[in-house]
Order: structure tokens, then C-alpha cells, then sequence
């Protein structure tokens, strides 16, 4: 079955040591009772340099394309 709910995520890049560290997580709320982080089920998650080409693709995106984009990735 297709999820259709708003999903979480988030994602960055930093430089430490002249190395470029990146990240990007995808999740649904689950439990919205509980506070963060425990509230989201991870459907997603890369580091390195898997997560920066993800940010790229991500960054010129509307928020609805970016949703989708997001459910593509979490759902294939």
C-alpha cells in the first residue's frame, strides 16, 4: 500500500578536517505522543558521499516535488 502521509526529513553537510561530511534521514511519524527523535520511524537513511548527491537532487525542489522525492526514495 502507498503511504500517503507528510514525511519527515532532514539532511546537511559540514567540513571538518577539510573533509566534507553529509548526511540525510527520511521518517514517518509514528508516535506523535512522543518527543523527537522517538516520535519518527526511520525509512531512510545515508551518510558520505551517497547522501550528498541525494541532497543535490533534493535542493532544487518545490516542497511538493520534494515530498515526492522523498516517498520515492523511502518507498522505491
Amino acid at each position: 500500500m502507498f503511504n500517503t502521509e507528510k514525511l519527515h526529513y532532514d539532511y546537511g553537510s559540514e567540513f571538518e578536517e577539510g573533509e566534507e561530511s553529509s548526511w540525510l534521514w527520511i521518517a514517518e511519524m509514528k508516535e506523535p505522543a512522543l518527543p523527537e527523535p522517538h516520535c519518527y520511524s526511520l525509512l531512510l537513511s545515508a551518510r558520505g558521499t551517497r547522501a550528498a548527491e541525494l541532497i543535490k537532487n533534493f535542493q532544487s525542489l518545490s516542497p511538493d516535488e520534494a515530498q515526492e522525492y522523498a516517498r520515492k526514495l523511502a518507498f522505491g
